[in-house]
């Protein structure tokens, strides 16, 4: 089968575009280099985010979540420096909608071969005589997108698959309790739904930027089950790209390439929220800044020696912290929620044995809290000096990764 070609030349791109009443994406330029930054722009009705995503013939590369302003938003793709040469397919969506905007985009590698670069590469040594080629008419083959029953209107949703069967167990949906927390100097705590027996869907709000989180699945027996984010991409591969013919002149590919290397930004960074004891605009009854205090070598001995009104028990065969109510002394019947930097704490004793020294503020809310279907007698939080959960390892089979929320 002969492929279809497209020619692009130099600083001038006819991108192929196929258009909806859903939405509509541009670009910032007509073509692009490996590692540069792309941004990208959306306009749809009736969505406050929509999603960006770059695809070839293989996989997803990139993709970016794009929060609306009235009916546009404006987001940045990183572009992958290893990208191959060759067109790309760029779509964007919302997630109530099952219509979507396509349009070709072409990336070049300069520093970078590889066997599927899919590229002609025609230098300009005479631009003012050049003719260029006429371009083909082609068609790339989009398969429909499903609908998708959530819809995005507030806030923002994020769902992960829960492994619900594990350890010679099967599991169902309302035997299972899961959690989506920020890890760092806040409390944002988010219990999810299960819309099935293997879905979660977390509601998130009042949470921006880059940040790291933890997710987590456990059990009413108390077991934690394997989670992992499901992408909001949905990753529309096209099965066949046009063949690109890439005019060019050497020396702005040059200049334009050495310019990226310069300004590229690490696309790994995560910030930690500062340090903010309040909880629902509440303050902790209790608040201990272990500075003021001798430094003893674990959480168990800080508890013994200056901590107030929290006490420790067997409970279901699991050990529990619990938190004195200033009414009602201690509720042996609902356990208090446990946090460092933000993370539920399932093994106490892992805890209570952790390096106290790493610990900068213990805080405790004596009040009732309801998560969804979990009821709190009390939050006793930890926080680390770094915010980040120095050495202390997540629970087997809870997620973390660094995720990035929309403005």
């Amino acid at each position: 089968m002969s492929r279809v070609k497209w020619f692009l030349p130099f600083c001038l791109l006819t991108l192929f575009s196929l258009t909806s009443s859903a939405a509509s994406v541009e670009t910032d330029r007509s073509w692009y280099l490996a590692g540069e930054a792309m941004q990208v722009s959306v306009t749809t009705d009736n969505a406050l985010i929509a999603y960006a995503e770059l695809c070839d013939t293989h996989s997803l590369v990139a993709g970016v979540a794009i929060s609306l302003d009235g009916t546009r938003g404006t987001g940045i793709i990183q572009l992958p420096s290893d990208l191959h040469s060759g067109y790309y397919m760029l779509s964007a969506y919302t997630r109530d909608n099952a219509n979507v905007s396509c349009r070709l985009v072409a990336i070049v590698n300069p520093l970078l071969k590889s066997e599927a670069d899919d590229i002609k590469w025609v230098e300009m040594t005479h631009p003012d005589s050049l003719s260029y080629p006429a371009m083909s008419g082609a068609e790339v083959a989009l398969t429909a997108r499903k609908p998708v029953d959530i819809r995005e209107t507030e806030g923002h949703i994020i769902k992960a698959h829960v492994g619900n069967v594990y350890d010679g167990k099967t599991y169902m949906r309302e035997q299972i309790h899961p959690s989506l927390s920020i890890v760092g100097k806040q409390i944002h705590y988010f219990e999810g739904k299960m819309v099935n027996d293997t879905t979660a869907v977390f509601y998130t709000y009042d949470i921006h930027g880059k940040l790291p989180l933890v997710l987590s699945a456990m059990t009413s027996s108390g077991e934690c089950l394997p989670v992992e984010m499901i992408s909001p991409f949905a990753a529309l591969i096209p099965k066949q790209l046009p063949h690109l013919v890439f005019h060019y002149k050497r020396s702005e590919v040059e200049a334009r390439s050495v310019d990226m290397q310069r300004h590229r930004t690490a696309t790994n960074d995560e910030v930690i929220l500062d340090y903010d004891a309040t909880l629902f605009d509440t303050k902790p009854d209790i608040s201990y800044n272990l500075d003021e205090y001798r430094q003893f070598l674990t959480i168990r001995e800080v508890l013994i020696e200056y901590v107030d009104g929290v006490r420790s028990r067997t409970k279901d065969g699991l050990l529990r912290l619990f938190v004195r109510n200033k009414e009602d002394g201690y509720d042996t019947l609902w356990p208090a929620m446990v946090l460092i930097d933000g993370m539920p704490v399932m093994d106490v004793e892992r805890l209570l044995n952790y390096d106290a020294r790493r610990i900068h503020y213990i805080n405790i809310y004596g009040s009732q809290y309801t998560f969804g279907n979990g009821v709190y007698n009390g939050i006793l939080s930890f926080i680390t000096r770094s915010g980040k959960l120095t050495n202390y390892p997540t629970e087997p089979n809870m997620q973390y990764l660094v995720y990035e929320f929309p403005e």
